[in-house]
Formats: C-alpha cells, sequence, structure tokens
C-alpha cells in the first residue's frame, strides 16, 4: 500500500473529523470534553466544521492527511502546529463557541483545556517560539498497524529538522511507541483532573508527555 501525505483541504475535513472520532471512541475523555457527541451525526457535523474554521483561521496550524495512493481513500491525518519564531499570545488560548449543552460543560473544558496546555505553552514559551507541536494524530481503525501513523509523524519531524527546532507532543499512554520510534523522548505521564468539588465525578484525563531534540 502507498501512502502519500498531503495537506488538507476544506473538503476533507469531514473525512478527518469522523477519522479523529473513531480512532479515539470512548477512550480518550478529553476529546470527549473538547468534541461533545463526536459520536454522533450531529456532533462530527460541529466538529469537522469547527476544524474547517481552524485551518482557515490559525496561520499556525497545518492539517496534513494520509491517503491511500491507489484508491485515494484518506486513511490518517495530522494537525501540527508550526511555531517559527513566533509566539502567540498563549493567555487567550481557551474553548470558544457554543458548542457545549450549557455553561457548566464549557466551565469545565475550558478548565480541563488549560490543563492539557499547560506543558505545551511552557515549552512555547521556553523556546521563545521556535518549535514544532504536535496537536493531534489518528488514524481509521481500518488503516491501523500499516504504516499510515509513521508517514504523518515523519512530515512533522522533518519540518521540525529543516527548522533546527525541537518537536513536542502530548500521546495518549499507550500511543508513545509511535513517536519513540522517531526520536521523541518520553518525559513523563500527565494526569489531568479539574480542580475543586464540582467535577469530582468527573473521569480523569491523561497524556504521555515527549520531546524530540532538535536536530544539528
Amino acid at each position: 500500500m502507498g501512502i502519500k501525505v498531503l495537506e488538507a483541504e476544506d473538503a476533507d475535513m469531514d473525512r478527518i473529523f469522523e477519522i479523529t472520532s473513531l480512532a479515539f471512541a470512548d477512550n480518550e475523555p478529553m476529546w470527549d470534553v473538547m468534541y461533545p457527541k463526536h459520536w454522533l451525526d450531529s456532533g462530527r457535523k460541529i466538529g469537522a466544521e469547527r476544524m474547517r474554521q481552524i485551518k482557515n483561521t490559525d496561520p499556525l496550524t497545518t492539517f496534513m492527511k494520509a491517503v491511500d495512493e491507489e484508491s485515494g481513500v484518506v486513511m490518517g491525518m495530522a494537525k501540527w502546529n508550526i511555531y517559527d519564531n513566533t509566539l502567540p499570545d498563549l493567555d487567550t488560548i481557551k474553548p470558544v463557541g457554543e458548542f457545549w449543552e450549557n455553561d457548566d460543560e464549557k466551565m469545565y473544558a475550558s478548565s480541563m483545556t488549560q490543563l492539557f496546555l499547560a506543558e505545551r505553552n511552557a515549552a512555547i514559551r521556553q523556546s521563545n517560539g521556535n518549535l514544532v507541536s504536535l496537536d493531534i494524530l489518528t488514524v481509521h481503525p481500518a488503516y491501523q498497524r500499516k504504516g499510515v501513523g509513521d508517514a504523518l509523524v515523519r512530515w512533522g519531524t522533518r519540518k521540525a529538522d529543516g527548522l533546527g527546532v525541537e518537536a513536542i507532543v502530548e500521546s495518549s499512554v499507550l500511543g508513545k511507541g509511535l513517536y519513540e520510534k522517531h526520536g521523541y523522548v518520553f518525559v513523563k505521564d500527565v494526569v489531568m483532573r479539574a480542580p475543586g468539588d464540582k467535577w469530582k465525578d468527573r473521569p480523569e484525563a491523561k497524556f504521555a508527555w515527549l520531546i524530540r531534540p532538535k536536530k544539528g
């Protein structure tokens, strides 16, 4: 199977969001928080439009797709954030829009987002805006373990090497082996639980924090 990695287009975003939803299923509480009801058609439609909007408004973000060269089917996706001597206003990053059922759900999403982005934002500041960050990488369940993830990771590591910067990723705890194959070094597991009794019954979310040293 030949794999081609290309920049995603607007028309790809419905398929790309479907892939993320199927890949994460109900195993990633953070994804459920950020994209409510992503397993429903209505939730996927909203999620795809949100990704399309990010693609077209955030100059630091690049969505990539991995395509089967023979059939043209999109098998996986990656969302890379490229910081090339650009230090964004990290204090303003928070959930926006009316995607949550009520203000409590939006408040919870905001709290969890701050916890999730803490390591990333510290790395961006430390690098003074010279960094490559892998925000999302997912492969459709039907195409996993076929090299699709490797191809998507290589796109970003080559970008980092070309810029001479570190690359970072918040990996699923079970998926960190993919990144270690490409030079990422495991630093720690991060457990996220929103503070206060109000959220005590919510499931904890976690990720593995990895950093790939700059080359040259």
